[in-house]
């Protein structure tokens, strides 16, 4: 993508003004210029440029979005202090302000040649876990989806696959620039995409999906709220207030499979609304022969947290 591609692209994302916001404007300015005095910080103009230069620079050299780390027992749930709204919220609610939190955001998606960084915490509990049950993974994916590489705890060792992405199921930046950001029409696509590719109901196949677009792809914001928004559409989607993995505070939007006793759970930060991880939770009534059915209601089977994600310029960088 050449420069001036980027800024058709950039310009594209963002709604032209219309007759009535610039009267509605323009009667604030003037109220504004009648109550207040003179201050010496910024034109809000001024801010904006200078936050596009910062851009222009961050897609050159590499984006990073690094999330705090804070430790906590492995596994362990608990309540958290959440913003007001999320005592009364639902998965629709939470959609709705992640939807107007993206609307402030510029997308930014890697050049073809750029990669996106993800690196993660997993937890698998021990209980019926065959290797380690705490584990930390880097990988990359490249821009155009046609290489992914990867690099395990404690190794030096980059692993590359060329070939592009599994096509069963995709999450490389080439695939996600291609989703549309509707909601409904979003859902028909990824319904169209898991068809006798994931074996699962319908709507349980969709989420499985978007579970691994969010934890692996990285998705830009509008992207990502559009996912919640699906969610939100699919029966049987709650809320409930958790901690991840690092302990970090938020909120996950869950779904449950009555048949496995398994709860999934994608975990959202309720300020920010990025993702912070997502969970596999035992709720109970799985079949004898189950290896679940061993363990206490409540169990975290698995739980993985987004340590770091970001764009970088090759295999083996980090930002």
């Amino acid at each position: 993508m050449n420069d001036l591609d980027m800024v058709r692209d950039l310009r594209s994302q963002v709604r032209q003004s219309e007759e009535r916001d610039l009267h509605g404007a323009r009667r604030r300015m003037l109220a504004s210029m009648a109550q207040e005095r003179p201050s010496r910080r910024l034109p809000r103009m001024a801010l904006r440029v200078a936050a596009v230069g910062v851009l222009g620079v961050t897609i050159a050299a590499g984006v990073t979005v690094v999330q705090s780390v804070r430790t906590n027992d492995p596994g362990k749930g608990g309540t958290t202090t959440a913003p007001a709204w999320l005592a009364a919220a639902n998965a629709e609610t939470l959609a709705k302000h992640a939807t107007a939190a993206a609307a402030r955001q510029t997308d930014v998606y890697p050049r073809a040649d750029q990669w996106v960084y993800t690196k993660r915490d997993f937890y698998r509990t021990p209980k019926i876990a065959s290797t380690n049950s705490r584990y930390t993974a880097e990988m990359w994916t490249r821009g155009d989806g046609k290489e992914r590489a990867m690099r395990e705890q404690d190794s030096k060792t980059i692993q590359r696959r060329k070939g592009g992405e599994d096509p069963r199921v995709r999450f490389d930046p080439a695939y996600l620039r291609s989703l549309p950001l509707d909601p409904d029409a979003l859902l028909e696509r990824l319904k169209k995409d898991t068809a006798g590719v994931i074996p699962l109901p319908e709507a349980r196949a969709v989420s499985h999906q978007i579970l691994m677009i969010l934890q692996e792809g990285a998705p830009a914001a509008r992207l990502r709220a559009a996912f919640y928004t699906v969610l939100s559409k699919l029966d049987g989607v709650g809320v409930e207030k958790v901690r991840d993995l690092l302990g970090r505070e938020g909120v996950a939007i869950y779904t449950d499979d009555a048949d496995e006793g398994i709860r999934q759970e994608i975990i959202i930060d309720p300020n920010t609304f990025a993702l912070l991880g997502g969970r596999r939770v035992y709720i109970g009534g799985a079949d004898a022969r189950s290896p679940y059915a061993k363990l206490p209601k409540g169990e975290v089977v698995l739980s993985v947290a987004q340590v770091a994600v970001g764009i970088v310029d090759d295999a083996g960088d980090v930002p």
